[in-house]
């Protein structure tokens, strides 16, 4: 079974845009609410990593994506 979480990167290529697209719509608080919802629901923020990395949960990417996990 896959990870619960996707890098921005996995999520662009579900979601067929590029990475750069995905990163800014988690860089505008007011945008990653509408489009991910809340911290720990649909996205996860890990300071600590090398430059901050946002993960998404993969089962809020495949739905936006209009694709079914299974």
């Amino acid at each position: 079974m896959s990870s619960e979480w996707m890098s921005v990167r996995e999520a662009a290529e579900v979601l067929e845009v590029s990475p750069r697209t995905v990163q800014r719509s988690l860089a505008n608080p007011d945008q990653r609410a509408r489009e991910w919802g809340t911290e720990g629901s649909g996205w996860r923020h890990k300071p600590l990593s090398t430059r901050g990395v946002y993960q998404l949960r993969r089962s809020v990417v495949l739905q936006k994506a209009g694709k079914v996990e299974g």
